[in-house]
C-alpha cells in the first residue's frame, strides 16, 4: 500500500529501513514461509489403540525430518545467511483416553535471498514427503536481495566506518526490492 499511496517511495536510489541493527548495516533479508501441517489418523479408545491410527505418532514421524534438519548456510556476496525450519506450534487430541485422529502443527521456514517463494514451498513439501500430510501455506513473504554493490551502501558504510552483515529476519527490504528499489536495514538498538 505504501507504493500506491506514495509513488515517490519507488524512486529513490537507496531506501533505509529503520530496523534495530545496533548501528550496523544489515543487507538483504530472509524469506518467511508459514505453513500449517495437518496429520490425519483414525480415532479409537486408548484401551484398543489398534483399532485406530494415532495422528500424534504419525506427526512425530512426519515432523522428524524438520527437527533433524541442520541449519543451512547460504553465502551471498561474502555474507552468511542461515536457513532454518522450525515447528513453532503443535496441537492434537481431545481426551486422555482417546487415540487422536488429527494433529496440526505450525511450521516456519526462513530462507535465504536468491531462493524463490515457490522454491521454498517445494522444499518444505519435499522435507515432509515421507509421511502423508496436508500442507497449507498460510503466508510466504519473499527474501530481500543483498544490495552491497549499490554505491550508496558503500557511502553509508564509509560515513562512520559502519559494519556490514546479513539480516537474519524478514523486513520490508523485500517489499522495496519488489518495487525496484535497493534497500538496507539500519538503525540504533
Amino acid at each position: 500500500p505504501l507504493f500506491e499511496r506514495c509513488p515517490a517511495a519507488s524512486t529513490p536510489d537507496l531506501a533505509i529501513v529503520m530496523e534495530p541493527t545496533a548501528n550496523a548495516i544489515e543487507v538483504g533479508c530472509l524469506g518467511n514461509l508459514n505453513a500449517t501441517v495437518i496429520v490425519s489418523g483414525r480415532a479409537a479408545h486408548s484401551a484398543r489403540p489398534w483399532l485406530g491410527d494415532n495422528a500424534v505418532h504419525r506427526a512425530i514421524r512426519a515432523l522428524a525430518p524438520l527437527a533433524d534438519l541442520p541449519v543451512r548456510e547460504a553465502r551471498i556476496d561474502g555474507l552468511v545467511f542461515r536457513e532454518v525450519v522450525s515447528v513453532t506450534r503443535i496441537e492434537g487430541g481431545v481426551a486422555a483416553n482417546v487415540i487422536p485422529d488429527r494433529v496440526q502443527a505450525t511450521v516456519n521456514f526462513r530462507y535465504a535471498p536468491g531462493q524463490t517463494p515457490a522454491g521454498a514451498e517445494a522444499r518444505l513439501r519435499e522435507l515432509l514427503a515421507a509421511t502423508p500430510v496436508e500442507v497449507r501455506i498460510d503466508g510466504n513473504a519473499p527474501p530481500g536481495p543483498v544490495s552491497v554493490s549499490n554505491p550508496l551502501v558503500q557511502a553509508l558504510r564509509d560515513s562512520a566506518d559502519l559494519p556490514l552483515g546479513p539480516k537474519q529476519a524478514w523486513t520490508p527490504v523485500a517489499e522495496f526490492a519488489a518495487a525496484g528499489v535497493d534497500a538496507v536495514n539500519f538503525g540504533p538498538g
